[in-house]
């Protein structure tokens, strides 16, 4: 039986024995993290900063723990100390068994996954010896802390111990986040490229800040420059080149997008959005469609890439190597004139950068309010659109309405719904009744829908709508206490309020149609590919989507992103995925327990979150 006693040491020296012992953990912690590392090309740079990583994120995070944990037991020095060890243990044993997990998957071990390999591991594909392997490594980390801590009770403990080191931990922490922001906005994947190895690791970004700090900071611009293009880890994507076939239609279609700002799914109709709605009349329309996050990086990421969005790491470190997504590098190869109007932020997202690298985007828009700037882009849009009439190149356009995310503005004209007075979101509650916020976002929305049907008036006055492929969705929901829980907008969960939308696509010569299954938006890539571009490829190569236009109801996950985690639909169940915990609830319901997910959605979950992690030999075919 292992015993922790201290000898009758001062308070200030029963501490440093905590942070001695801490302090022998972090060569093993820094071992750790290389092994995730196998694939990544080590330089002194990245070595720096794995090291502040590991000493100022990890470490000082542990560091902060046991400070607390003797706080809460000065008194009780063993309870102390085995609280300590336990820490250091549980933390030590899960960063072995991620890195054995990642090597083999890719995918980053946390408590979701850990619940359903101990229940159901064998239905997940793993063999039998998973268990006994698993309790063999646990012994082997209680044995070498037990051996940590014996050493640590023979070093002499040098006075100001604790205090250097949590000057070291925080000036690690502090150099760490600074070469982070600053390669982030200069694209050096040299440091972004480690970022998806890393285990529960978020970084911070900060597009203001970059210039600023860049001067603490030099970097070598030709050697950024020349790594830019090459990719960076096990992250493969395509994993073939795309190759479209000689097309079977006459004459390459034009393509609009329309994205209508934190539009959910019951907000699509003839009193809200009239124009839209008649369109959808003749389109086909998805009843039950995910968008890939309840933020707008990680919905529009996954609608333009076809891909999950816990892709999107990997993306952003690779988003020079790529270049663009396959649908936007086929546009470019079939020649197709861009015209994007978006007032997002897209640079400082990354967006441009990973999406329309080297596509001028228009977001520069007169007016002070953003109804002022939605009418403005209005304009310039349908003037894009009658600078398209005489050319005999297609058009890709897509436009961003932002009048309707919050506090949802609207001309007086819009104002239909009532009553919609202007209050503070700030002040409301689970109880606070959510009639006049809702009837504000249906105002706005309704300006916007008015928008929209001058811009589709503009395509059918221009003779554009016989060749034109129009798709009218949004990135994510919006919520007004739908649960009384007191959650508002989007950013928050995961229930279908804020993560199913509409999605409308007219394409000519397609019948009108009702899709009664659940979509996504990573759908959407491989429809327009195969339907419209006879992309020649499997859409396993490429997406982890399905085309649209072939029916097949047959149940699969749905990944969701946020701004830092994600969740898991599956069936009418959402499993929230937590850096400490995990969140089950249900679809419509967050107050409700979500069901168990079955070994086959896990399997199949697990297999499309590595795909594209996959080297370019192993191309996955798509599923049915």
């Amino acid at each position: 039986m292992i015993k922790f006693n201290l000898p009758p040491l001062k308070y200030s020296d029963r501490y440093r024995i905590l942070v001695l012992f801490l302090a022998l953990n972090v060569p093993l912690i820094l071992l750790l993290l290389l092994r995730n590392m196998q694939r990544v090309d080590l330089s002194l740079l990245t070595g720096i900063y794995l090291f502040c990583v590991a000493l100022g994120y990890y470490s000082l995070a542990l560091l902060l723990i046991i400070t607390l944990i003797f706080l809460a037991g000065f008194k009780w020095p063993k309870i102390a100390t085995a609280g300590t060890a336990v820490v250091l243990v549980i933390f030590i044993f899960y960063l072995l068994i991620d890195g054995q997990t990642y090597s083999l998957t890719s995918i980053h071990l946390n408590l979701f996954w850990l619940k359903w390999i101990i229940k159901d591991y064998e239905d997940l594909g793993l063999p039998k010896t998973t268990i006994p392997y698993a309790l063999l490594a646990l012994l082997l980390v209680v044995a070498v802390e037990w051996g940590l801590f014996k050493i640590v009770r023979r070093f002499p403990k040098p006075k100001y111990l604790s205090r250097a080191f949590w000057i070291l931990s925080l000036f690690s922490l502090a150099a760490s986040q600074i070469i982070h922001v600053v390669t982030y906005e200069k694209n050096d994947i040299r440091i972004t490229s480690l970022t998806p190895h890393l285990p529960a690791y978020t970084p911070l970004t900060s597009h203001s800040n970059a210039s600023r700090l860049s001067g603490l900071l030099s970097l070598d611009e030709a050697t950024i420059e020349a790594e830019a293009g090459e990719f960076k880890g096990p992250f493969h994507y395509p994993l073939n080149e795309i190759t479209l076939a000689k097309p079977q239609i006459q004459q390459t279609p034009n393509i609009l997008i329309i994205f209508i700002e934190s539009w959910r799914f019951d907000m699509m109709n003839e009193k809200i959005t009239p124009h839209i709605f008649e369109l959808s009349q003749k389109s086909t329309v998805a009843s039950q469609h995910f968008c890939t996050g309840n933020s707008t990086v990680a919905g529009t990421f996954g609608f333009f890439y076809g891909i999950h969005p816990t892709y999107w790491p990997a993306v952003k470190a690779n988003n020079a190597a790529i270049d663009n997504p396959v649908m936007i590098d086929a546009l470019q190869k079939l020649d197709y004139t861009f015209g994007v109007f978006a007032k997002s932020n897209f640079e400082r997202h990354k967006l441009k950068d990973a999406i329309f690298r080297g596509i001028d985007i228009r977001e520069d828009f007169a007016g002070t309010s953003v109804i002022d700037q939605d009418r403005d882009m209005t304009e310039q849009f349908k003037i894009f659109l009658r600078n398209q009439k005489n050319s005999s190149k297609p058009f890709f356009g897509f436009i961003f309405f932002k009048s309707n995310h919050a506090p949802y503005i609207y001309p007086p004209e819009d104002s239909i719904f009532l009553p919609a007075n202007d209050q503070n979101l700030m002040l409301a509650t689970g109880a606070t009744d959510p009639a006049n916020y809702l009837n504000d976002y249906k105002n706005a929305t309704h300006y916007v829908d008015r928008l929209s049907g001058e811009v589709l008036d503009e395509i059918e006055s221009l003779g554009f709508l016989s060749n034109t492929i129009i798709i009218v969705t949004t990135e994510h929901g919006e919520e007004f206490n739908d649960n009384q829980n007191n959650f508002w907008g989007h950013g928050s969960n995961f229930t279908n309020f804020q993560t199913i939308v509409p999605l409308i696509i007219f394409a000519p010569g397609k019948a009108p149609k009702l899709l009664d299954y659940p979509s996504s938006h990573v759908d959407i890539v491989p429809t327009i590919l195969q339907e419209f571009l006879d992309c020649a490829n499997d859409v396993g190569e490429y997406s982890n989507g399905r085309n649209l236009y072939k029916e097949n109801p047959e149940p699969r996950p749905f990944v969701i992103g946020s701004y830092v985690n994600h969740a898991y639909a599956i069936d009418d169940n959402v499993y929230e995925i937590l850096p400490l915990y995990t969140k089950n609830y249900k679809l419509n319901n967050i107050r409700a327990e979500a069901s168990p997910p079955s070994p086959e959605m896990l399997k199949k979950l697990m297999e499309e979150m590595s795909r594209f992690y996959n080297s370019r030999e192993e191309v996955v075919k798509a599923g049915p």
